[in-house]
């Protein structure tokens, strides 16, 4: 009994969590990377300007079968997983992989959702738009998935995504790792066309919003501690641990064949969890 009080004692979520968030704040507020901050809003306003020009030239619906007509040369299994990629449960799950190694990019993230959530469900209201299984006939389209009807803009799987690749390319500063996030954010953003679930300019737009979110939401947490204490820490990670929970529970987002591939990340994402938060701190040091 006295052994196992020991090493809950030791248990790095108890004894040595605190001091790492300390430390992880200082690092995040004296590293300001302004360069990616700046090259970031740059891409985000080229993708509204290509919006605009887009909707001026061929109109919300243009471009859709530009891209779609080319599913079919793909299995729906590769366009399934693609599109999961951008659901908001598994970008959280995800997420649990760097949780402990890098406590601000929670904080970043959590900052971003709630933007995020602001901008998208606003648009989604305002202007609540048809998707293509609505306005278009059902053999003029390549459809994967569950037929999805309204709210079409702008693409929150797109916004969930970028949000994602954003925060990881502003936190790695490997140019070949942030060339691969945004090649592969952005092919997440075009599988929303290739499911017949949106329309270019809703990904388009989409994409923009999680970067300019995701840059606000930097902007956010340098100057509010409140994600580098333990409360909220924990809190977060709570959320992140549920949408883990909640894939290998069964949710596919309407994609059932990218299941299996979600629940073995979200099944990865608990065990790193589990490794790196609740073994001895000795142990875990001396890895």
């Amino acid at each position: 009994m006295q052994s196992l009080l020991t090493q809950i004692k030791q248990c790095f979520i108890i004894a040595g969590l605190p001091d790492q968030l300390k430390s992880a704040q200082q690092g995040f507020n004296k590293q300001t990377d302004q360069q990616a901050l700046a090259r970031l809003t740059l891409l985000a306003l080229v993708l509204l300007g290509t919006a605009l020009l887009l909707w001026l030239v061929a109109g919300y619906h243009g471009a859709f079968h530009l891209f779609n007509q080319f599913t079919p040369y793909l299995p729906a299994t590769f366009w399934q997983i693609a599109t999961f990629m951008g659901d908001t449960t598994f970008v959280l799950a995800l997420s649990l992989l760097v949780a402990r190694r890098n406590p601000a990019i929670l904080w970043v993230l959590l900052i971003a959702a709630v933007y995020g959530t602001l901008a998208t469900h606003g648009f989604k209201n305002l202007f609540d738009a048809a998707r293509p299984p609505v306005a278009l006939l059902t053999d003029d389209y390549n459809l994967v998935g569950r037929a999805l009807r309204n709210g079409s803009f702008p693409s929150g799987h797109s916004l969930s995504a970028l949000v994602f690749v954003t925060t990881a390319y502003y936190f790695f500063n490997n140019p070949i790792l942030r060339g691969t996030l945004l090649l592969v954010g952005g092919g997440v953003a075009l599988s929303r066309v290739m499911v017949a679930a949106h329309w270019p300019i809703d990904v388009l737009v989409g994409s923009a919003l999680g970067i300019l979110v995701t840059v606000a939401a930097i902007k956010t947490a340098q100057r509010f501690s409140l994600g580098f204490r333990l409360p909220m820490h924990l809190f977060i990670l709570f959320l992140l641990l549920t949408a883990a929970l909640m894939i290998l529970g069964g949710h596919d987002g309407g994609y059932p064949q990218a299941h299996l591939f979600a629940k073995v990340i979200a099944l990865s994402s608990l065990l790193v969890f589990v490794f790196e938060y609740f073994l001895p701190l000795k142990q875990s040091r001396s890895g």
